[in-house]
């Protein structure tokens, strides 16, 4: 239904909703008078096109002016929730970033140590050295994701 009124213009849906009240009216109004066994002035068939015409049009076209208003804020709702998980991904890679980098710089007085002794297995330090290269290249992929949607982040930190 929402979006055949969204592919309707106003004028349609006025046009449409007035026509069904007023045929709603006189069907009504003629199944009263025959109930009622009184016959229909053209007068009173006046009125029962006259009525609905006149509240119908009004009502729709103010409740479609709502609904256009309601979509409105609804797309403004969708972008700022948006925009608000990503300035939550943001702070938390930048976070993440921080205590990477710490945890890279405490790394490298190990490697200084480890150098200070060369009794220490050549294997694991190469392995050491390869582990922590890997990490800091892995978080510069992250940090340099253009686009934040969840495929492109894994992708960017990816094997």
């Amino acid at each position: 239904m929402n979006q055949w009124i969204a592919s309707t213009n106003r004028l349609t849906l006025v046009v449409i909703t007035t026509l069904c009240c007023i045929f709603i009216s006189l069907t009504i109004q003629y199944f009263l008078y025959n109930w009622l066994a009184v016959e229909m002035r053209p007068a009173e068939i006046g009125i029962g096109i006259l009525a609905p015409l006149l509240i119908a049009s009004a009502v729709t076209w103010y409740l479609f002016g709502l609904i256009k208003k309601l979509e409105k804020l609804e797309i403004e709702l969708r972008h700022s929730i948006s925009k608000e998980k990503e300035e939550v991904y943001l702070a938390t890679i930048n976070g993440a970033q921080h205590i990477t980098n710490n945890l890279l710089n405490g790394l490298t007085l190990v490697d200084m140590e480890i150098r200070n002794h060369p009794t220490f297995n050549q294997e694991a330090k190469a392995h050491f050295n390869e582990l922590r290269t890997n990490s800091k290249t892995l978080m510069q992929q992250l940090s340099s994701v253009d686009e934040i949607h969840p495929d492109k982040i894994r992708k960017a930190v990816a094997p």
